[in-house]
């Protein structure tokens, strides 16, 4: 009798300790930085362009099984901008665009965090460049591999809604895409 009355207050404490247990945190994740990058597209006079961030970082905090409780935070050196063309380069640093000198980062941080119908990922935040802040939905496919992860998310914007560069459009459209791939480890 005594042992059947151990057995029961044994499941009873487990179970109890399940129920008060508090929720899962997401998991954190590292940056690897070589293989990495953040890139944007854009067209110039009716051209296709590429460009990238050479220094960003990004801190993931995420968990596949419960990414409601994830947190989503990237920031690029606006300085650091590249597209292959030096006179292109030059522009995006003067203070009409990029202006690195008042304004060195941009800033993407996720407020929540959604499973779409196909088993994507949407993160929705606030995307800040040149001190102007917008909404801004973040679509991403993240997997796992044991330690290591794959992170690729993308999102347009329109860059006038941040006062980046000329009013004008027919030399650079508004629209700009951007493309984030990280590898990440724990």
């Amino acid at each position: 009798k005594t042992m059947v009355k151990h057995v029961r207050s044994t499941f009873l404490l487990a179970l109890v300790a399940s129920i008060a247990a508090p929720t899962a945190v997401a998991a954190e994740w590292q940056l690897v930085e070589d293989s990495s990058t953040v890139r944007f597209i854009g067209v110039q006079e009716g051209s296709a362009f590429r460009g990238r961030f050479q220094n960003f970082s990004a801190m993931i905090n995420f968990d596949p099984a419960n990414p409601t409780n994830g947190k989503i935070v990237g920031v690029v050196s606006m300085d650091s901008a590249k597209t292959g063309d030096a006179e292109r380069d030059a522009t995006l640093l003067e203070e009409d665009w990029f202006n690195p000198e008042n304004f060195p980062e941009s800033r993407f941080e996720s407020e929540s965090i959604e499973v779409m119908d196909d088993g994507t990922y949407a993160a929705h935040g606030q995307l800040t460049i040149i001190g102007n802040s917008n909404p801004v939905t973040m679509t991403f496919e993240f997997e796992t591999d044991g330690s290591a992860a794959k992170f690729s998310g993308s999102f347009d914007i329109l860059r006038l809604d941040f006062a980046v560069g000329w009013d004008a459009t027919n030399w650079i459209d508004d629209e700009v895409g951007v493309q984030v791939e990280l590898d990440l480890q724990q």
